[in-house]
């Protein structure tokens, strides 16, 4: 019986099939995972260009870039640290995070969808990091948080108890770095919400998570693309870290504009 299947089914042929599986499924599982970049997708793409009427760019005395664009009935702002890269390992939890301002200036419904905001990191990979939500990222912190005061209190203070004094201390300011870091993403993360007439602002940081196998270390000049849905549009904001001074035109925004 084996052998008569055999002869029906070429070798070669078997193995064609087989190559033909893996590909698809190789294919369908890269496409539903969003990981990579240049997803050609049907919905309309508004570039910040330097130069063009509706993108402004400035330098802030604040340490920080400010990117904008405008379109009908909507506003954003990004704004980014220049000193990002180096602030990234000083965190209890390292991520790349910037700044947004939106301000809708139509008469129905704007939704802010913060779960949707994705960064491409262009020297890597082409790499795409969807924005980390700010409940799931405390909750993480939190179990951070007591693995590390069980990890110092049950283990390492019981094996060196003569280490008792600098193991606490050493978790203290540890603790600090993490409670410090819950209460800014509570406080100050941008989060899903609807903007219409009555309330037509929102801002708040935005953090993208940088551990994946094909994000290496930093390859400065670093390049990203900021992607968001805003309305029946992509927006996207290429940027750079550091930015490489005198390679954009230098457009101040209108007095009352700026954040």
């Amino acid at each position: 019986m084996l052998l008569s299947l055999r002869n029906r089914v070429p070798y070669t042929t078997s193995v064609n099939h087989l190559r033909n599986l893996i590909g698809s499924a190789l294919l369908a599982l890269l496409l539903s995972s969003g990981s990579l970049a240049g997803d050609k997708s049907s919905v309309p793409t508004l570039r910040w260009t330097a130069g063009t009427g509706n993108c402004t760019f400035r330098e802030g005395d604040d340490g920080r870039s400010y990117y904008g664009v405008a379109s009908g009935d909507f506003d954003v702002t990004l704004v980014v640290d220049r000193q990002e890269l180096e602030k990234i390992p000083h965190r209890a939890r390292p991520m790349l995070g910037v700044f947004l301002t939106l301000q809708y200036k139509g008469h129905q419904q704007f939704e802010v969808q913060q779960n949707r905001f994705t960064l491409e990191f262009t020297k890597h990979f082409q790499i795409v990091q969807t924005s980390l939500d700010p409940d799931d990222l405390l909750k993480v912190l939190q179990e951070n948080v007591d693995d590390l005061t069980d990890e110092v209190e049950r283990h390492q203070v019981k094996k060196h108890p003569e280490q008792k004094e600098q193991k606490e201390t050493e978790l203290q300011a540890r603790l600090r770095d993490y409670t410090e870091m819950m209460d800014f993403i509570s406080t100050r993360a941008l989060r899903p919400m609807t903007l219409d007439g009555s309330n037509s602002s929102a801002s708040g940081w935005v953090f993208f998570s940088i551990k994946n196998k094909w994000i290496g270390p930093w390859r400065r000049p670093e390049q990203f693309v900021l992607r968001l849905p805003v309305e029946n549009l992509i927006v996207e904001f290429p940027f750079r870290l550091p930015p490489e001074p005198g390679k954009v035109i230098l457009r101040q925004r209108p007095e009352g504009q700026d954040h």
